[in-house]
């Protein structure tokens, strides 16, 4: 695998910045990045120590990427007790600046208003040495990202978010029944939805449609595609940043796949197309031989995927027959009961809808897998199967995703294209992480083995999953 272009920080471009946040009145800056599960983890600095910390690396625990949701330590990663649990450090990436609106803070003392606000920039750590910590998932998806564009073509994505909100104290939805775009649920909280509207869009994520979904207390916020590690960025601000905002009115806003046994699953179609870098134009349009290669690398490679766009215990439970989430790794045009949707065909915004990912998955790893497997197609020139007429439950003589997150590691890392391409490093942290996390549950009265486990929601997954994911 290749290396990603390291993150070094430009004096000009830094002093820039700095007097753009002075101008604006900013009183910190957050460093911050995603864990493995796409976790923002981040230390807060006061505007007069940014320059020193952006220049020189801000020390942060390297084995963070190694912790269960709840930070609970996997062995065997190579992050962690293996090397005495050491720091990294962390460069931000300085392209990334956002004033975060819901982060400021207004108080009045002395009948005069004070205003605190905060500025973050996504960073990604390496080691003491210099070396880029290639388990990280915004750095395996940087470097992925420029092995695609070596061949010519850009990536332009969207995720697409489902998630419930439940009031922080009783945990009960703040709406019942499953009026999906009933305009009397759009908006259940204004002050909660407005400010979500109002606010993403000043934190680069362009807000386009907001909706009640299929279940109590569930919405759907869709916001524009992005080019290149932007989408993934904009993704991560957008999940993060709702929970925040929620948070700040009395809710908590989970993305969990499927936090309740009896409700719809919170899933993240993942619409993606490449642009031809010379041509400057959608590369997929007219079903072409990139489109073709590009979707039979997905599809060849779904099984392996299923373990990063599915990668908890809980996410199995939303692939059921006629759920509108797919169980095979077919595809069809316009057709919501196959793996992968085909959207504009023949226009210029034809691209593929990967309906695999659920809301519990980590947006880098997402494109990342979704690049890996469609690198290996396109060099590998892999052709598709036919396409699905009609409904694709039940059909037979076709891939069937994995049922569980054991056997979905085992296709992981049985899958010797795609552990080439997300990398080794990568690999053995991500599959430690995740056998950690299955010998927990199986402790804790979770067993995705046991008979009927896809059927209920136990009392351990939720305790695990549903504030943080």
């Amino acid at each position: 695998m290749a290396t990603p272009i390291p993150l070094k920080v430009d004096p000009q471009q830094l002093a820039q910045v700095e007097t753009e946040l002075k101008e604006a009145g900013v009183d910190f800056v957050r460093f911050e990045q995603t864990d493995t599960h796409g976790i923002s983890r981040s230390k807060t600095v006061p505007m007069r120590h940014l320059s020193s910390f952006a220049t020189r690396g801000l020390n942060f625990l390297l084995g963070h990427l190694g912790f269960d949701q709840q930070a609970g330590v996997a062995s065997g990663t190579d992050y962690l007790m293996e090397r005495g649990f050491p720091d990294s450090r962390i460069f931000p990436d300085l392209s990334t600046l956002k004033i975060l609106p819901w982060a400021t803070v207004e108080w009045e003392e002395a009948d005069q208003l004070h205003v605190e606000k905060t500025a973050r920039l996504l960073c990604e750590p390496y080691f003491q040495d210099g070396t880029p910590a290639m388990a990280a998932p915004r750095a395996v998806a940087r470097a992925l990202l420029g092995e695609l564009e070596a061949l010519g073509y850009g990536l332009f994505s969207g995720f697409e978010y489902e998630c419930y909100f439940v009031d922080a104290e009783s945990r009960k939805a703040p709406f019942p029944g499953i009026q999906i775009f009933a305009t009397l649920r759009n908006h259940f909280d204004p002050q909660l939805v407005g400010q979500i509207l109002r606010e993403m869009p000043q934190a680069g994520v362009d807000i386009i449609t907001s909706n009640a979904e299929y279940g109590p207390g569930q919405m759907e916020i869709n916001f524009a595609p992005g080019r290149g590690i932007e989408a993934a960025d904009n993704a991560f601000t957008f999940k993060n940043g709702v929970k925040e905002i929620a948070q700040a009115h009395g809710y908590i806003a989970s993305f969990m796949t499927k936090p309740y046994a009896d409700q719809s699953a919170n899933g993240c179609h993942f619409h993606n197309s490449l642009i031809d870098l010379k041509a400057g134009k959608n590369a997929f349009q007219g079903s072409n031989d990139v489109f073709r290669w590009w979707l039979g690398g997905q599809i060849k490679h779904a099984a392996a995927f299923s373990a990063l766009a599915a990668p908890t215990i809980n996410c199995y439970k939303r692939f059921k027959l006629w759920s509108f989430a797919p169980t095979n790794a077919t595809w069809g045009v316009e057709n919501r009961s196959v793996g992968f949707r085909i959207k504009g065909l023949g226009s210029d915004s034809q691209h593929v809808e990967n309906r695999i990912p659920g809301g519990a998955s980590n947006p880098y790893l997402v494109l990342a897998g979704c690049v890996a497997a469609g690198l290996d197609g396109l060099r590998n020139k892999i052709e598709p199967p036919p396409a699905t007429e009609g409904i694709a439950y039940g059909l037979a003589g076709v891939q069937d995703l994995p049922t569980s997150l054991p056997a979905a590691l085992d296709a992981l890392e049985a899958d010797k294209p795609m552990r080439d391409l997300l990398g080794e490093e990568f690999i053995k942290l991500f599959v430690a992480v995740k056998r950690h996390e299955i010998e927990k549950a199986k402790t804790n009265g979770a067993d995705p083995g046991e008979a009927g486990f896809l059927e209920r929601v136990t009392p351990f997954e939720t305790n695990e999953y549903f504030e943080f994911l």
